[in-house]
């Protein structure tokens, strides 16, 4: 019956089924969001942003709104929960935030439970075959939450409940194929076989890696189990083909190391970094609003454990600068992140700071103790800065429930909290937090060190210098940075040790910084930790930079915003020939004060980059120029010249000149109308004149007549009084001729 949808299904074209389920008047787009984390399951309703929230009622809500449209037809429902799960698998491809995942497959499993009872038995076995894969491929992604989580162990269990889950669909499916034979065999079937092959392969393969890293097991039955399952014809789809090549090829590197040196950090120190800034205020308005009120404020649901009025760096940052400029700020100390795994399982704590900056590099610390860690220990710690990282618990160590699922997650949230502290506090209303989940950086500094006979060899070899780890197992986590993606498992054992993304400057007693896009290795294993820190300040320093970097770029977004709102104004004033020349003699004050906000920022701006390149920053020559090598192997210079570029375009704009050539154009046309204006009254004043004329003049005629025909005397009198009417019109005359004619 549907036997050419099933061959589409297989070959993964889900239009038909799509099509086949919009006939029954389902609402497929309605389906297709559920599992996206960035929209919310309930439409005309806002997205949850980054905060987890569980959406499971929401998601069992529309899947019921929908189930009673498909039930009508034989084979509807499961039908419709296998699209539900095609919707799952496809963000699965494409997202890292697997809770919507979880929690739309655990919507329509719910479903079933409660309204499966009342469908016929084809479509009860039927849907029960298809929640049982929703479960298989749920386990699957608790597996791969545990492969970029960095726990193998968890990932083997995972593996195997998605292996289990996967024969119970096959056994449903074979019971179910007397009534719907195409959908059991075409498409249930050849699922559930590729879920087990695959499940079962994996789950070996990293049993065996667990074996490798722990008695030095030989992973070559490992190794092979995988090739079967990509030889044995059971797994037709490149997809999965690729993921079992992938895992295969990075079990055949690690096998190659097997009896070469491999690393331990004896003792270290891991730094996790995000960079903001504070949209709108001067730093150090944001460092008095701190100082001041900071203890009483609540930053992601708990209070400072103390705020200090400095950053506790060496004396070294007390430079010589002719302005007295140095870099310093204000300490926020917060209790300690409790991090553990979705099943509560601990999996690290870190120490927790807010350290505000007075030149605006303002930056979120988490930093932890590294002890007796080898290269898998690196790598899973090393991952937790990512916001690609999987789903944890994060919470401080207060008592509270858990409210993040990842560090980067909880460092925003601080970001947000302290942006709103600051407005509550009496700050701008227009203040705002600038910050990015993907703006991160992670500090290794590694102050001991040693070399093991493979990965479980009991003898170790002390490293004296950086260059005493090139060629270890282990060191290519040092030279490359932290992933965004995850495709296999232990994939930083094809890492290689040279990379192009790095930067390495070497010591004075032969230690290394080596730097990437997101991390910062300091090998100095011959070193003091006191002597450590100042390398770690100043790595710190420079990976903070990038939020006073993206700060400064938006408050130039701002400038040419409004400059575009002054434009529209002009353009509107032009269009409509509305405003006078005074409206638009304000409007360039308007623009001329913008201007001069505009050069007051470049100035600030550029003193501070003069600041930072200058060797007075620090009172020794020896780490300015470490921190000159740090600032050369970061993005700095390139990110300062951008900065001065799009000041320099910004600067350009010639709307002050349109504006004033408007503002003459409009004083202009108001002269002419003002002239017109004139000459209207002037013809007026002229008729007027002209009727005072007549009467006068007939007025006149009459006194003479009347002094002719009298006296002498009155003669006299009316040649008089006519003389003196005609030097006053005269006069008048003269008064209201028009001047351009005097």
């Amino acid at each position: 019956m549907h036997r050419a949808m099933m061959e589409a299904l297989a070959a993964g074209q889900l239009r038909p089924l799509r099509e086949w389920l919009a006939g029954l008047q389902v609402e497929t787009d309605r389906l297709v969001v559920l599992p996206q984390w960035d929209v919310h399951p309930v439409p005309d309703q806002p997205s949850p942003g980054h905060r987890s929230v569980d959406r499971t009622e929401a998601a069992a809500a529309e899947i019921l709104r929908q189930w009673e449209k498909a039930a009508i037809a034989p084979g509807g429902v499961p039908f419709l929960l296998l699209f539900v799960l095609t919707a799952v698998e496809a963000e699965w491809n494409i997202s890292y935030h697997f809770e919507p995942l979880w929690e739309t497959l655990e919507a329509a499993a719910r479903c079933m439970r409660e309204r499966g009872a009342r469908l016929e038995a084809a479509d009860q076995l039927s849907g029960r075959a298809v929640v049982a894969l929703m479960e298989s491929v749920g386990a699957q992604i608790h597996a791969e939450n545990a492969m970029v989580t960095g726990q193998l162990e968890a990932q083997q269990t995972a593996l195997d409940a998605a292996v289990v889950r996967a024969r119970e669909a096959g056994e449903l499916a074979r019971r179910a194929a007397d009534g719907h034979p195409d959908l059991s065999h075409y498409l249930l079937l050849r699922i559930a076989e590729i879920a087990d092959v695959c499940g079962l392969a994996v789950a070996r393969a990293v049993r065996g890696v667990q074996e490798f890293l722990a008695t030095g097991e030989p992973l070559d039955e490992a190794i092979a189990q995988i090739e079967v399952a990509e030889g044995g014809g059971h797994v037709t789809d490149f997809g999965y083909l690729s993921e079992l090549r992938a895992h295969r090829l990075a079990l055949v590197s690690m096998a190659e190391w097997k009896d070469a040196p491999w690393l331990r950090v004896d003792h270290g120190k891991m730094v996790y970094i995000y960079p903001f800034a504070v949209r709108g205020v001067p730093p150090q308005e944001v460092l008095n609003a701190v100082a001041t009120g900071c203890a009483d404020w609540e930053l992601g649901g708990t209070r400072p454990v103390s705020v200090n009025s400095s950053l506790n760096l060496d004396d070294v940052w007390n430079g010589s600068d002719a302005f007295e400029r140095r870099y310093g700020g204000t300490l926020v100390e917060l209790p300690d992140v409790l991090i553990s795994s979705v099943d509560g399982r601990p999996l690290g704590q870190v120490r927790a700071e807010i350290r505000f900056s007075r030149l605006g590099n303002h930056y979120v610390r988490f930093s932890r103790e590294l002890v007796d860690a080898g290269p898998a220990d690196l790598y899973a710690a090393m991952l937790r800065a990512a916001p690609e990282y999987g789903a944890a618990r994060v919470a401080f160590r207060t008592g509270r429930p858990a409210r993040w699922r990842r560090l980067s997650e909880l460092a925003l949230d601080l970001v947000e909290d302290v942006c709103e502290r600051f407005g509550d506090a009496g700050g701008q209303a227009g203040s705002r937090a600038l910050a990015s989940p993907g703006m991160f950086h992670v500090v290794v500094a590694v102050n001991a060190a040693s070399t093991t006979q493979g990965p479980a060899g009991d003898a170790r070899e002390e490293v004296h210098t950086a260059s005493g780890l090139e060629g270890a197992m282990g060191t290519q986590l040092l030279t490359n940075p932290v992933t965004h993606q995850i495709g296999s498992i232990v994939e930083w054992a094809r890492y290689t040790h040279a990379s192009d993304l790095t930067t390495t400057i070497t010591g004075l007693t032969g230690e290394q910084i080596v730097r990437t896009s997101n991390t910062t290795a300091i090998v100095a294993p011959g070193m003091a930790d006191f002597t450590h820190n100042v390398r770690g300040h100043v790595v710190e320093f420079v990976a903070s930079l990038d939020g006073l970097f993206t700060g400064w770029s938006l408050e130039l977004v701002d400038h040419y915003q409004r400059v575009e709102a002054f434009r529209a104004r002009v353009d509107t004033a032009e269009r409509d020939q509305s405003g006078s020349s005074q409206a638009l003699r304000a409007l360039a004050h308007e623009l001329d004060a913008e201007r001069i906000r505009l050069n007051d920022f470049a100035m600030s701006v550029r003193s501070t980059i003069t600041l930072i390149r200058s060797p007075s920053l620090v009172s020794s020559p020896v780490v300015a120029g470490v921190l000159r090598l740090v600032l050369d192997g970061s993005t700095f210079h390139q990110r300062a010249t951008e900065l001065n570029a799009m000041i320099e375009e910004v600067a350009k704009d010639q709307l002050g000149s349109s504006i004033a050539k408007l503002a003459r154009q409009r004083e202009e046309q108001e002269a002419r109308e003002e002239e017109r204006r004139e000459g209207r009254q002037r013809a007026k004043l002229e008729v007027f004149l002209a009727v005072i004329a007549a009467a006068g003049m007939s007025g006149v005629v009459q006194v003479l007549q009347a002094g002719f025909f009298q006296s002498r005397d009155a003669s006299m009198w009316a040649a008089g009084s006519v003389s003196a009417i005609v030097i006053a019109a005269l006069a008048l005359g003269y008064y209201f001729w028009p001047r351009g004619r005097r």
